[in-house]
């Protein structure tokens, strides 16, 4: 969480260690802990740095490349990132991060990512319910404060949106022209003629 590579050991390294790596190797390999706990607390201490009455929140999905088909939950992925030194399908992991979105001392913006959940390899609408998970895990932190949510145009469908709302957290992203929203066709009947349906679109701020 606190390394820009984001491997354990430079982890590790950044803490200033009062005992034998083994011992920190130990504690990794054979330790139990909770993530979420771990998680609420940095969310807390998070906080106390945020002097705005608005919370930025932001989801979206990574993925994270795997030479092994053994890892949990790899599969083969579309690099929809276009990347040049990337062929279009690759062996990876799916991962749906949850992130705040804060400024620095200089100014500059920053997302700090606070969760992670890895999508199993069968089925791809996983990712809409991972993404009320990791809402769900952490927005009792944030009751004291607004919340707005960034999300890129995937996730912009009507039931996370629903939820979302439900929830009075403000959603920003981009609805995709092939998931706009509607209501249900209303039906009115003229007699003995075939019903005609009238759809309405609807637009959420």
């Amino acid at each position: 969480m606190l390394s820009s590579s984001g491997f354990v050991t430079q982890a590790w390294l950044i803490i200033d260690a009062q005992k034998h790596w083994t011992s920190y190797y130990k504690c990794l390999q054979k330790g139990k802990w909770s993530w979420l706990k771990l998680m609420r607390t940095f969310v807390k201490i998070a906080l106390t740095q945020i002097k705005d009455d608005i919370i930025y929140l932001a989801i979206d999905d990574t993925l994270v490349l795997r030479t092994s088909e053994k890892a949990p939950a790899s599969k083969i992925h579309h690099q929809h990132g276009n990347k040049p030194n990337l062929a279009s399908y690759v062996l990876g992991q799916c991962w749906v991060t949850l992130a705040l979105v804060t400024a620095r001392t200089s100014g500059q913006n920053t997302a700090i990512p606070l969760l992670s959940r890895l999508m199993p390899s069968a089925g791809n609408s996983g990712k809409l319910r991972a993404a009320e998970v990791l809402i769900r895990s952490t927005f009792d932190l944030f009751s004291c404060k607004k919340v707005r949510l960034l999300m890129d145009s995937w996730y912009m469908r009507g039931d996370l949106i629903a939820v979302m709302l439900a929830q009075e957290i403000h959603v920003i992203g981009q609805i995709r022209i092939d998931t706009r929203l509607y209501f249900s066709p209303e039906k009115k009947y003229h007699g003995k003629t075939r019903p005609s349906c009238k759809i309405r679109c609807q637009v959420y701020a």
